[in-house]
């Protein structure tokens, strides 16, 4: 809930949501829905595919069955489902996306039942993570998947961005972040324009290009070529 309160029911059950609250309604329950506070109240949803909870159990043992609870407070859940909702307005189809959304999910599992049995995954961690980052090597300028890089790993997107976070102390989309950044410094200190090293170095366009250099190097890319002219 982003304001106000809303007051529900689900099935058989009454259900009241306010301000920082969060709420789950699992597939096809029947529910209703009407304000609790004279403002009314203001919310954002994440519809999430049955097909990715199946997704989570590839590797983790048997996917979640139900919510644990309809109303409940999460504070780290609501910033990561708020980080995935300004993902998926901002950024461009691809890695940043993928994981905030992803990143978003597994902080919902937990708040989930299920009867996963865990598994030893242990095996061939360093392959699979080494597979995904020389793709991420050959292909920094590209628009790469989660989906398409998990796939080339041998792992499931959810353990994946577990698993190379862990061994490489940068998620995927930041690691591939990270080499456009590098390669983009290289070609404004050459002098090369900005639009085109936007284009170059797999950024949307050069105002995505401004906004991230800005963000993790401190500086425009203008200001940048001009102090290393």
């Amino acid at each position: 809930m982003r304001g106000g309160a809303a007051r529900f029911t689900v099935e058989s059950t009454r259900q009241r949501a306010d301000a920082g609250e969060l709420f789950v309604l699992e597939p096809e329950a029947v529910h209703t829905g009407m304000a609790a506070v004279p403002e009314g109240w203001a919310y954002q949803v994440l519809y999430v595919e049955p097909s990715l909870l199946s997704d989570w159990a590839q590797h983790d043992g048997s996917p979640p069955r139900a919510a644990r609870w309809v109303v409940f407070r999460d504070p780290a859940l609501r910033a990561a489902l708020l980080r995935a909702h300004a993902a998926l307005a901002g950024e461009p189809p691809g890695l940043a996306v993928d994981e905030a959304v992803l990143t978003a999910i597994a902080g919902l599992i937990p708040h989930l039942r299920t009867t996963a049995s865990p598994r030893d995954r242990s095996r061939g961690e360093h392959a699979a993570v080494r597979r995904a980052r020389l793709h991420l090597l050959q292909r920094w300028d590209q628009r790469v998947s989660l989906a398409e890089l998990a796939g080339v790993a041998g792992l499931s997107r959810f353990e994946l961005i577990r698993r190379f976070s862990a061994q490489n102390g940068l998620t995927p989309h930041a690691f591939q972040r990270d080499l456009r950044i590098a390669h983009a410094r290289r070609l404004l200190a050459a002098g090369t324009p900005a639009a085109e090293v936007a284009a170059t170095c797999g950024f949307a366009d050069q105002p995505h290009l401004s906004r991230v250099f800005k963000r993790h190097v401190g500086v425009t890319p203008g200001a940048y070529a001009r102090a290393t002219a």
